[in-house]
């Protein structure tokens, strides 16, 4: 397959409902992929990113332009030819690390080769060698629960390939991963793809990625704005229209013509990148929560040993440490999701595990705020609706100032009215943090909520944070961002 993506002048609309019109995702892209060719996408949120993913997987029909993957037109394609596109032509590997927990490692990789046409016996051959060639075969035997967030990912890299796709397509596949474990994930995308022969597509926010690209574009406003290769300077991108995205510092520019050409040059100097920041210590409120000599093991791995800490009004807790050191392991213990092996976890001095399941699920309504790993979003409600049902799930009443100012806090004003199924990854985790603070928690629990940020929109989420903890609220955050960790 000489190229498994050609896009020509791809358009893509949403229907907003509320607005009586649409929102324009993608206009006038133009992009194309060799075959075999590492490819990196950046841009920032709502730029168009994941809807490009979408279209190219058959999940959203383009609404105008050229869209051929794996030589199937995609422009008016039948349900049919796009399934059959997902399950024989492309690999996919996501953020959320999608696999199947009651099976095993060996037989989650078997199950993928066996969507793609392998016979069961030939797919789990299949999955053995793959784990062998890839020097993953310590895993085959595990049970996905049991794996760290680095090993999962690079499981579900494994699966992607399974079945020999021309093109692998990877979304944020490192956004919740410490920097070691997401350079061992970038490294075998090179590997798993390399093995099969398939181009790779990656989409992420993260700058280290371009070391394993051939090539790197940005996306500005549903368009192609700049493309590099690694090293190299950055070229601005001439549409088939003859449009040029300028990035935003140079927005407002002194344009001196020459005659080999035009330059630009920005009116002010760019604002300085947002930086971390060490927050004054506050006066800590009351023991909100405790966590006290908690150990947990899974299989025979130790995942947490004597972990003790509180959790204050109106003072950050932050959870640091590798992919797979039991952060999530205990957020999970800490809302009552999860028990520990020894130890105990109280809330409010309510030992936990004098309570059933019924008794756990009004105690986090009554205390928490919680935003995961997976938005977990209403898809078919717009993100006022989605904002609204989080009260009222919680008994309160309609507060339209208390929405609009949590809105306007997480940038998502102009969203309020679209639908949760048309936003970016990054759009959808800040509806998931306003949805997680619109409750009036008490203690507002956090799974890496900036791992699908730009590193303004991170800023964006870290303010709103902030301004949670300095009204009272608790806020405890798993991360790796050094936007959410003291200097």
């Amino acid at each position: 397959m000489t190229s498994p993506v050609r896009v020509h002048d791809l358009f893509c609309l949403y229907r907003v409902p509320a607005e009586r019109g649409f929102v324009a995702a993608l206009r006038g892209l133009t992009l194309d992929l060799a075959a075999g060719e590492r490819l990196v996408v950046h841009g920032p949120n709502g730029s168009g990113k994941t809807t490009l993913l979408r279209v190219l997987t058959g999940e959203v029909a383009p609404s105008a332009g050229t869209v051929v993957v794996g030589g199937v037109d995609l422009v008016g394609a039948a349900a049919g030819e796009t399934a059959r596109l997902r399950s024989r032509v492309l690999g996919m590997v996501d953020q959320q690390k999608t696999l199947v927990p009651e099976l095993s490692v060996v037989d989650n990789i078997a199950l993928q080769a066996r969507v793609g046409g392998r016979p069961a016996a030939q797919a789990r051959s299949r999955a053995r060698e793959l784990l062998e060639t890839l020097g993953l075969s310590a895993l085959a035997g595990r049970a996905p629960g049991s794996l760290s967030g680095g090993e999962a990912q690079r499981v579900a890299v494994c699966a992607a390939v399974a079945h020999g796709p021309a093109l692998v397509l990877a979304d944020e596949p490192t956004g919740e991963l410490d920097r070691a474990a997401a350079d061992a994930v970038y490294d075998l995308l090179v590997a798993a793809t390399s093995a099969v022969g398939a181009a790779l597509l990656v989409v992420s926010h993260d700058a280290r990625a371009a070391r394993i690209a051939d090539r790197v574009v940005r996306i500005r406003d549903g368009r192609l704005s700049e493309e590099w290769t690694p090293g190299g300077p950055e070229q601005l991108v001439v549409d088939d229209r003859g449009w040029v995205r300028i990035p935003a510092p140079l927005r407002r520019v002194h344009a001196d013509a020459r005659p080999d050409g035009l330059l630009l040059r920005p009116v002010e100097p760019p604002p300085a990148a947002a930086q971390a920041r060490r927050l004054p210590a506050p006066d800590p409120g009351p023991v909100r929560a405790a966590v006290e000599s908690v150990s947990v093991t899974l299989g025979d791995r130790v995942v947490l040993r004597d972990v003790s800490f509180e959790v204050r009004a109106g003072v950050w807790t932050i959870l640091k440490g590798r992919s797979g050191s039991g952060k999530t392991t205990l957020l999970r213990m800490l809302t009552g999701l999860a028990r520990p092996d020894t130890g105990r976890v109280t809330v409010d001095g309510i030992d936990l595990a004098t309570l059933d399941r019924a008794a756990l699920a009004r105690l986090r309504r009554r205390y928490f705020g919680v935003a995961g790993q997976r938005t977990a979003l209403v898809e078919t409600l717009d993100v006022t609706a989605n904002l609204r049902v989080a009260r009222e799930a919680r008994g309160l009443p309609a507060d339209p100032d208390r929405l609009a100012a949590l809105l306007e806090a997480l940038s998502l004003t102009g969203f309020r009215h679209r639908p949760v199924e048309t936003l970016s990854g990054g759009e959808r985790q800040r509806v998931a943090v306003a949805r997680s603070l619109i409750g009036e928690p008490a203690v507002v629990v956090l799974d890496e909520p900036t791992s699908q940020q730009d590193e303004a929109h991170a800023e964006i989420v870290a303010r709103a944070l902030r301004s949670a903890a300095r009204a009272g609220v608790a806020i405890v955050v798993a991360t790796h961002d050094p936007l959410l960790l003291p200097t």
